[in-house]
């Protein structure tokens, strides 16, 4: 490989073995690798570990740290995947890293999936540039994810438990909370911000027999101002205007505090951190005139936080694309209490099919020649984007190409 599109490609190629469960195969390769566990923090939820994670490396850099983070998905572009201080990964080290792992992935006794080859990269890639800590986002689940190969984290984080991926990771919300638990390691604290006290009963019974701190972050909460910012004020600081805006951001915002406490960072950085951390496609303005802005609230308990936002804003029409293996049904009723919906489909395996959204009757739209049209001559005041991940990558790419042009 010598440039980045054959690493690409040569990803996408390990799409056709699906998701494999399982920790083996990875733990195999870093053995034959040779690479050794940094400090680290290891983060899991159904929504929100990615904000957790953007604060986390905002007050990490504050703190003057050197922080590798590894994220999925990606919006604007692949090598987000695997950064160092908010930096992609370049693409000499991109390819460099990629080949090596190709190298030793063909002497594995098991086909490695696209995930796991791609966790190894990130692995191999801090194991080089020895950052102080890494922040781990996890894929799918918690348990047997590729990144739950971590011996020996500083701090586990579980953010929320939702409806998410059920095929996977079970039918209740129970036996989902038990996947993502399973990041947790004996004596390490874990930060969580349920309010289920039937998922806390759980998380505190497997905490027992862990020896395991489990410490909730919502007290550190005192006051939330909501608007088209988000104000807060944690426990022991001073009043922050958070970085990332919604309601449910100060949760995340709160978990990172507790972490970085943890760790012993600076109460400055602390704050530096929740007011300058960035995470695209997490309600990102993206134009203001007209005002348009891209939330990439996939699942039920997504579309209920951006909801309790969007209440906040004027004359709203929404444009969505929800994936195959979602609850389609109950996220678009939600998303019309606020708002008139559209409905969309992209190019993505797991995506609806034009055919059977015009059948379950959907609004339907083709998503760019009906944004050309609506950025020319507004409907309403607001736009919001809103479903999958990679439609908001999709979306984001181009209208920053559109308006770049005009």
């Amino acid at each position: 490989m010598e440039t980045r599109q054959d690493v690409l490609n040569w990803l996408n190629g390990q799409l056709r073995f699906g998701i494999k469960p399982g920790l083996a195969r990875i733990e195999w390769m870093l053995e034959r690798l040779g690479i050794e566990e940094l400090p680290s923090v290891h983060v899991a939820g159904t929504n929100g570990k990615g904000s957790t994670v953007a604060f986390l490396r905002a007050m990490a850099v504050a703190e003057g740290l050197r922080v590798g983070t590894f994220i999925s998905p990606y919006i604007i572009q692949f090598e987000e995947r695997i950064m160092l201080n908010g930096h992609p990964i370049a693409e000499d080290d991109l390819v460099r890293i990629a080949n090596r792992v190709q190298d030793c992935a063909s002497s594995s006794p098991e086909t490695l999936t696209e995930f796991e080859l791609l966790t190894v990269m990130a692995w191999l890639y801090f194991h080089e540039q020895q950052p102080d800590l890494v922040i781990w986002e996890v894929g799918l689940g918690g348990r047997l994810d590729s990144t739950n190969v971590l011996k020996r984290p500083l701090a586990t984080v579980v953010t929320s438990i939702g409806h998410d991926h059920q095929g996977i990771l079970g039918d209740t919300l129970e036996e989902i909370a038990k996947e993502k638990f399973g990041i947790m390691k004996h004596g390490v604290p874990m930060f969580h911000s349920l309010d289920d006290e039937r998922l806390i009963h759980v998380l505190e019974q497997q905490a027992t027999a862990f020896a395991s701190q489990v410490v909730d972050i919502t007290p550190l909460i005192k006051t939330i101002e909501d608007g088209r910012e988000t104000v807060v004020t944690y426990e022991g600081l001073e009043k922050v205007t958070l970085g990332l805006t919604g309601h449910h951001q100060s949760r995340n915002g709160a978990c990172a505090v507790a972490v970085a406490r943890q760790l012993g960072w600076g109460e400055e950085a602390i704050r530096l951190g929740l007011a300058t951390a960035q995470h695209p496609g997490r309600y990102e303005l993206v134009s203001k005139t007209p005002r348009i802005l891209l939330d990439g609230a996939h699942n039920a308990e997504g579309v209920a936080a951006l909801i309790e936002q969007v209440k906040l804003e004027d004359d709203v029409t929404i444009l969505a694309a929800i994936l195959a293996d979602k609850d389609r049904a109950s996220m678009v009723a939600s998303l019309r209490t606020v708002g008139r919906v559209y409905e969309t489909t992209f190019d993505f395996p797991r995506t609806r099919t034009k055919e059977s959204l015009i059948e379950d009757g959907a609004d339907y739209v083709d998503w760019k020649a009906w944004l050309d049209s609506w950025v020319k001559a507004p409907q309403s005041k607001t736009l919001v984007v809103t479903g999958s991940l990679y439609f908001i990558s999709e979306v984001r790419t181009y209208l920053h190409e559109t308006f770049t042009n005009d």
